[in-house]
Order: structure tokens, then C-alpha cells, then sequence
């Protein structure tokens, strides 16, 4: 009777052992599933960090695209203000003369006004020829070529006659804006009337206005500034 209830009460433990077993096994198994469910979480994670990866790779990729339009973009941009600056200096260039030569036929329109700011008489507007002889029979061996071409091609040289009745020069450089190459001409040409005349000789710059660095030497009276106002450069 006791050897029958040992046995009986094995079986039971084993039974019970068993049954534990298979509640451990159960739980073992809804682990792994929870295992597996979380991984496969963890995946589809992954999946969705590498998909945004890509994405950001693409929007850099574009932004590349866009950066590198931009540039070329502006690369033509100052490829094009470089040919507009190209343009309006070629434009500058061609008027320059132009200007230059209206302002000289102005000019010569008022050459009797230019002569009474100086208290003169205008007697005449002395010829190239004029100016040749005048070089010829001087001389002239200390003056480089260039500078007695310059003096022959003068813009103007005036002949007038003081109260007196005595003659005087007047060497005019004529321009839009007068600036120190027309003053320098101006002077040098004076100078040049009196050694080749002995008669006195004055430096004028007629323009409409003047560069500020030529301000100081029309205010000491070395030079004389008979202003062109917009009538006076009017277009007949």
C-alpha cells in the first residue's frame, strides 16, 4: 500500500513537472514570438531609417543640382555684365570724339565771346597754314615733333586786339569735360605764341565743365574757363 502510494505520487510530481515544463515551454514560445515581433519592429525600423537615408541622399543630390545651376546660372550673369561694361565703354569710346569735336565746333561758334571775357577783340581764327608759317619761321630745333604737331593742331588759336589796339592769343582746348590734358595744352600752346610771336598769349579751356584735379589751376588764373552752357551745345 505504501509502495503503491510512492509510485502514484511520482507520477503525479512527474505529471505536474511536466505540465510546468510545458507552461515554461509555452512562454518560452510567446517570448520568442514577442522576440520575433519585436526584430521584425526593429526591421521595419530600419527599413524606414534607410528609406529616409535615401530620401536625404536624393534632397542632397538635388540640392547639389540646384547649387550647381545656381552657380552657372551666375556665371552668366557676369559673363553678361561683363559684355553690358564691354559694350557701354566701346559705346563711351565712339562718343568720346564726337563730343570732343562738338564741343570745339561750339567753340569756334562763340570765339568772340571767349575774346571779350579776356577784354579783347576777336580779329580772326588763325588757319593751319597760319600756324605752320608761324612754326617755320621760328626756331624751334628744342621742341620735340610731336609738340609742334600738337601746337599746329590746336584746337584754336585766336588772334585779337586789346583796347589798344594790340595784339594778343588766345590758344584754346576746347571739351565737353576739360580735364589736365587740355590744361596742359592750353599753357603750352600759350607759351608757345609768345616765344614764337613775342606777343602776350592767353591759355583758355572752353567746356561745359571741368574735372575736379584742373580746379585749382583755373582758380589761380593760369588758365581761363569760358563756360559752354546747354545753349551754346545745342545742335543746329
Amino acid at each position: 500500500m505504501t509502495e503503491s502510494r510512492t509510485v502514484n505520487e511520482r507520477l503525479a510530481a512527474i505529471e505536474a513537472g511536466q505540465t510546468s515544463l510545458q507552461t515554461d515551454v509555452g512562454e518560452l514560445k510567446a517570448g520568442q514570438k514577442r522576440l520575433e515581433a519585436r526584430v521584425g519592429n526593429l526591421e521595419a525600423g530600419q527599413e524606414r531609417l534607410e528609406a529616409r537615408v535615401g530620401n536625404l541622399e536624393t534632397g542632397q543630390k538635388n540640392l547639389e543640382v540646384r547649387t550647381g545651376n545656381l552657380e552657372a546660372g551666375q556665371k552668366r550673369l557676369e559673363d553678361g555684365q561683363a559684355r553690358l561694361e564691354q559694350a557701354i565703354a566701346s559705346i563711351r569710346a565712339d562718343i568720346g570724339p564726337l563730343k570732343a569735336a562738338h564741343a570745339r565746333n561750339s567753340a569756334l561758334r562763340v570765339s568772340y565771346r571767349i575774346c571779350e571775357e579776356l577784354g579783347l577783340d576777336e580779329v580772326k581764327v588763325l588757319s593751319r597754314d597760319d600756324l605752320r608759317a608761324m612754326v617755320r619761321r621760328s626756331d624751334t630745333s628744342d621742341i620735340p615733333r610731336n609738340r609742334r604737331y600738337s601746337f599746329i593742331e590746336a584746337d584754336a588759336i585766336i588772334e585779337a586786339i586789346d583796347d589798344a589796339a594790340e595784339t594778343h592769343y588766345v590758344a584754346m582746348e576746347a571739351s565737353f569735360t576739360a580735364d589736365e590734358r587740355d590744361t596742359d595744352r592750353a599753357v603750352r600752346n600759350a607759351d608757345y605764341l609768345t616765344r614764337f610771336t613775342g606777343r602776350p598769349a592767353h591759355a583758355v579751356i572752353a567746356a561745359h565743365r571741368i574735372d575736379d584735379r584742373i580746379a585749382a589751376i583755373v582758380s589761380s588764373g593760369a588758365v581761363q574757363w569760358c563756360r559752354l552752357d546747354e545753349r551754346d551745345l545745342e545742335i543746329d
